[in-house]
This record gives C-alpha cells, structure tokens and sequence, in this order.
C-alpha cells in the first residue's frame, strides 16, 4: 500500500492595523504563502487570519484558534507557515513559552515564506528566535519614536489627550500643513470661566464653589455634577490659563494652540489663593502623609505636646515641608526645622536601636526550624514528579516497542507519545521551579537576621502605613525632638528592643540610654 508523503501545513496570516494594507496586505502574504507551499510540495489543510491585531503577545483570537486545531488534529500537520516571523510575533518570551512550544508537543515546527534561514538546523532556530527577537526590538524602538513625537508635539503647545471640562477636541494645521491635536471651548466654557474668576474673588471655600457651579449649571464630560476634586484640579490647571503642562513637557508652562478661558492674573491670584497661608482653613487634614511620616509620634521638647506638620511656600513659589510648634509658649523658642532634616536625624538614631539577643536567636531558630519543614515537603514533591517523570519515560518506550510489535497502529503511537511528551513538559517545567527552590542556604537565613537587625533600613525600606505602625511600636510613649540638638529623647523603649549608644571617650559601645533630660516628667532618655 503506497503512504501519503506530502506534508501538510496550516498558515496564518496578521495585519497589526489597516494601515498595513499597502505593505503586508493579507492578500499579499496569502500569495507569498501559498508560493512556498507549492515551491516545497506543501499542502496547506487551513488558514487563519487576525486583522488588526498587535503582535506583542498571544493572546489573538484566530492564533489561539489555530492551536487548538493543531490539538484537533495532533500528528496530522507537520507546519505552521507564516509570511515572516514579524507576522508569528514580536514579543519573543510569548512566542516561545505559548507558541514555539506549544507547536512543538504536536510536532509542529515553524516556516517562514520569506525567510529561508528559519529550519530544524541548530542555525535555523537561533534564527528562528532572532528574527522575532528583531521584531521586539523595532515594537520598542517605534514606542520611543512615539514618545519622542508626542514630547515635541507637547513642547510646540498641541493637547494630545483627553479634553477638559469646558473645551472639546480639535484639530489645527501646523506649518506643514498637517493637522495637529487642539481643544477649542464648548458650550461650558463660559460656566467653567464663572466658576474660575468666582474663585478668585478670595471669599469662597472649594464646597461652596461646588454648590455654585451646580447651580449655574456646569456639568462632568458625562453630565454629573462636579465635585470638590473636580473643582480643585480645575482652579489649579493651568489649561484654562493657555498653557500646555503634562508629563511630556515635564510639568513645565508651554504656551498652548488654544484658547485661554481666564486670564494669567486670574490663574495666579488662584494659585495663590490655593495654596496660601488660608488655603487650607476649611479643608480635612491627612491622617498619614507621605511627607510626614514622624506626625503624631514626635512631641516639642519644650511644651511636650505633638509637633505640627505643614509645607508653607518658600519666596520662589515652591514648598517646604516642615515639622514645627506654633503654640504661643513656644514661639521664639522652638524653631521649625525642614521635615527631610528631621527624618534624617531619625534614621541616625535609628542605627543605634537593635533588637534584644534573646529576640534575635528566637527569630534565627524558628527560621531554620520553618525551612527545615518546608524542605521536607518540597523534596517530598520532587520526588514524586521524578517518579512521575520516568514513568512517562517508560511508558512512551512501551508504546514504541508496541508499535514494532504490531499490536498498535502508527496513527495510535503518535497520539500516545504526544500526549506523553505534553505530560512531561508540564512536569518537568514544574521540577524546575521547584528545584530552583530546593535548596535552603544558611546564609539566607543569616541574611533575614542581618535585615531585622538594621532598625533603621526597615523603616526606610517600608511603606507608609508600615513605618507608622513599626515606629509607633519601637516608641511607645512617643519621641520628644529637640529641633536645636537634632536629638530625640523618650521614657519607653520596646522592650524587643535595646539603644546602643557610645559614650565620649568610650570605644566600646554601651547597651544603655544617655543622661535623662532635665524638666520632663516622667524622665525623658535622650537617645
């Protein structure tokens, strides 16, 4: 009986936009194709076409159609032809890991029409993988173009994103000729320029401008009411000035293409208003602030009370964050110092807090006792998947001696050993992961003990809330801050904790706190 030897193939085809047409036209890479397959005695059983799809992942619909026609018909396709490997992907971990691979459990290796070089040579697959890799490298380089235009269309004053309340989207010709991206003001333009020159009268708070731009009717892009944040980031948008500010202009002032709705004066009499000494008068104060992390935990060396935190404008219109004591016994007496400073101070004083011995062995020892069980259990697994794996391995050699024995068909040995050889990709990616877990260091473990012993780099290191919560537990009855020193001082350490301190004339640092302060009760130790 003569057997059927001409290979079979399924093709796909993709377009990333319809701007592609004139070049890699779905029509074009269709001949290119189907000239391959008949140059190579192919036949293709099947076609799959994704237009307009972006080639940086997998996940397209008739890409993932074509696979699971591969699964449908395991055995029966040797190809997958494309018309360069641009078209298969541009991203080459997605094409490896959910497509290369995935091909090649069925059997199924790629050919691309336009490039010869791509074969089942070791060469061919390095070149198979580089030219998707060059691919990835022109999708990154034409983002940065992108960013790049976007940046010089910013800096020559054109808008590029979404319109704000009070204009809507335009288009102008630039010198060129070209059109270009602008706003141009819309019916509520005149409502926004009411509530922006109100606001500059100086008499309202943003809650009353609220109710006020309701009441004359002024509405969101989709017809809701505009609330308090709306209203703040309109007065403090330079937009409605005639300026373009975003990030490809860095925040800095460009002169817009369009139409200001208020004057500079108007934008800077708001500004100042907004930030000024009054701005803040009838609004919430954070609870947590990022620039303050200290607020709360601090106390004025002289009154004992909490230290106030707060960014009043410097001459040259920027912010300084400060920590201060604005109570009438301390003034003259107790100066405001800048927050960075004080934070600065704080993690000095931080390096000489360490936590107790006794605490730190505890620690050590739970470490090496968890990792010791869960090594256990990890090895535990990998065994059964290396059983598991040379099972597999048994297996697939019974179904081939099978095979020559006659007892099974050549058609069932292939969908056998395919399914075998998927099981064990599963398996062994799975190992893999585990073994790169297998092996517990002690110098791991010595390494956490080195974190937990640096007091000060995990205050730095951690978030907001966690800063909050570690130096409220370190301290609890709060740190009095001598802004003259730069000392803090406190009559309660956690008892997990110990200061290390050096006296003067001492080498040898000293496990104790230094002389107590005078005039606080209860005593204050000065750490």
């Amino acid at each position: 009986m003569a057997l059927e030897t001409r290979k079979k193939a399924v093709a796909y085809i993709r377009i990333s936009s319809t701007r592609q047409i004139d070049n890699e036209s779905p029509e074009t890479q269709r001949a290119i194709i189907t000239k391959y397959a008949e140059d190579k005695d192919i036949e293709i059983i099947e076609w799959f076409e994704d237009i307009a799809k972006s080639g940086k992942n997998a996940d397209r619909e008739e890409l993932l159609n074509l696979l699971a026609f591969a699964k449908k018909f395991r055995g029966k396709i040797d190809y997958l032809i494309v018309y360069n490997m641009r078209r298969a992907s541009r991203d080459l971990d997605s094409y490896v890991q959910q497509i290369r691979l995935v091909l090649k459990t069925m059997g199924i290796t790629v050919r691309s029409a336009t490039e010869s070089v791509v074969d089942d040579t070791k060469i061919g697959r390095f070149m198979e993988n580089f030219l998707v890799l060059l691919g990835q490298l022109d999708n990154e380089g034409k983002a940065e173009v992108t960013v790049d235009n976007m940046k010089a269309l910013a800096e020559q004053g054109y808008w590029q994103h979404p319109p704000m309340i009070g204009y809507e989207t335009h288009k102008i010709l630039n010198e060129r000729g070209k059109p270009r991206p602008t706003l141009k003001p819309n019916g509520m333009a005149e409502k926004v320029k009411k509530v922006l020159e109100r606001f500059s009268v100086g008499d309202t708070t943003k809650a009353e401008l609220s109710r006020y731009a309701s009441d004359i009717g002024l509405r969101s892009r989709y017809g809701k009411i505009l609330s308090e944040d709306s209203i703040n980031r309109m007065i403090k948008h330079p937009i409605y000035a005639g300026y373009i500010s975003d990030k490809f202009t860095n925040y800095e002032l460009v002169d817009g293409k369009h139409l200001s709705l208020i004057s500079v004066d108007t934008f800077e009499r708001n500004q100042s208003l907004l930030y000024g000494k009054n701005s803040r008068k009838n609004e919430t104060h954070l609870k947590q602030n990022r620039e303050y992390p200290l607020k709360g935990l601090l106390l004025c060396h002289n009154c004992n009370n909490k230290l106030y935190a707060s960014a009043p404008t410097t001459g040259n219109g920027k912010r300084s964050p400060r920590y201060h004591c604005a109570r009438a016994t301390c003034k003259g007496l107790v100066k405001s110092i800048k927050a960075r400073q004080v934070h600065d101070d704080f993690e000095d004083m931080l390096k000489r807090i360490k936590p107790s011995e006794g605490i730190l062995k505890l620690y050590k020892t739970v470490l090496i006792r968890e990792a010791g069980n869960a090594l256990g259990k990890l090895n535990q697994h990998i065994s059964t998947l290396r059983q598991d794996l040379s099972q597999i391995d048994t297996s697939r050699l019974n179904a081939i001696q099978k095979l020559t024995e006659g007892v099974i068909t050549v058609e069932e040995k292939n969908d056998l050993t395919g399914l075998l050889d998927q099981q064990k990709l599963e398996k062994s990616t799975e190992l893999r992961e585990l073994e790169q877990q297998q092996t517990i260091h002690e110098t791991d473990i010595e390494f956490a003990i080195t974190v937990m012993d640096n007091v000060d780099k995990q205050w730095i290191e951690s978030d907001l809330d966690i800063q909050i919560r570690f130096q409220n537990m370190l301290f609890p009855e709060r740190l009095v801050y001598d802004s003259t020193s730069g000392k803090f001082g406190t009559s309660q350490i956690s008892p997990l904790y110990r200061c290390i301190t050096t006296e003067k004339g001492s080498e040898e640092p000293s496990e104790s706190f230094l002389v107590a302060g005078a005039g606080l009760e209860p005593a204050t130790l000065w750490l």
